[in-house]
């Protein structure tokens, strides 16, 4: 028998009591999952503000993934997410496995084969495939979700469309709509560091590594630094899962000398609730939006 997951609460969430259910249909919902996180954030476009944030961490058993489990159960008690009104809905996903495909080399019959060989084996049969244009590029982005998870939210929305979109995209069209294209940027996950750089607003580097400790993820970044020929004094902006007091800030910084936080998406206003929110931290559930 399975065990259910119970009482799950956000671990982090921002709430401006102006929002009222009635609004739903004029809002936007951003989503971004992935095999340990869930989070949504909601964009109201009578107040022209992002209203809402709520964050939560999914629990995984050894190689059992319970994203979906804990979907449901957050889902089934919540006051208004399963709303099937949404003004549209954008699905981002943090995929396991992704990769960068320049389109002169682009097949789309071959698209699990591309995925396989970034995964270094054959994705599960449990994933599906998607391709994603990074049309500012020249290329397309290979990711997938598990099946059964997007099968429940076309489930959960049938009347709005479902496009999943990588987080790795909509951290990309981020920083080049807030006309950051230049330098090194660091995207943090608990446990995986994506690194891409950028030089004369064109992109040439990108890759997401998994390190164990703070001087395994260290090394990633210094062997790619190395590896592009790139000083240490290279402006390099921080993203996601780091604060200025961790161990893996403390340790980038012995060798980094020109470092930043990101700040908000420059196109998206914000609620004076958010104030003080942690910017680097949501900042590709946010510049989803600017995907539409």
């Amino acid at each position: 028998m399975e065990n259910p997951v119970l009482n799950i609460s956000p671990s982090f969430e921002i709430k401006d009591d102006r929002f009222d259910t009635n609004q739903i249909a004029d809002c936007h919902l951003l989503i971004e999952v992935s095999r340990d996180r869930f989070r949504f954030t909601v964009y109201n476009t009578l107040h022209d503000v992002i209203m809402w944030l709520e964050d939560y961490h999914v629990f995984s058993l050894l190689n059992e993934n319970q994203l979906l489990k804990t979907l449901k159960t957050v889902y089934q008690e919540h006051q208004f997410l399963a709303a099937n009104y949404w003004k549209t809905i954008r699905l981002s996903v943090n995929a396991n496995h992704f990769t960068l495909i320049p389109d002169e080399y682009y097949e789309a019959d071959e698209i699990a084969k591309y995925l396989n060989f970034a995964a270094g084996k054959n994705v599960s049969e449990r994933e599906q495939i998607f391709d994603f244009k990074q049309s500012r590029f020249g290329a397309v982005c290979i990711f997938g979700i598990e099946k059964d998870t997007f099968a429940w939210f076309k489930e959960m929305y049938p009347a709005r469309k479902i496009d999943p979109v990588p987080v790795i995209g909509s951290l990309i069209e981020g920083i080049v709509q807030d006309k950051n294209n230049d330098g090194l940027h660091l995207y943090f996950e608990d446990y995986y560091i994506t690194i891409i750089y950028f030089k004369d607003a064109k992109l040439h580097f990108c890759n997401r590594f998994h390190f164990r400790t703070s001087q395994d993820m260290v090394y990633h970044v210094l062997f790619v630094m190395n590896e592009l020929g790139l000083p240490v004094d290279t402006p390099t902006m921080f993203y996601g899962e780091i604060t200025s007091f961790s161990e893996r800030y403390i340790q980038l910084t012995q060798s980094l000398s020109d470092v930043k936080f990101a700040l908000n998406p420059t196109k998206i206003r914000f609620s004076q609730y958010f104030d003080d929110l942690p910017e680097h931290r949501y900042y590709t559930l946010f510049s989803s939006f600017y995907l539409y």
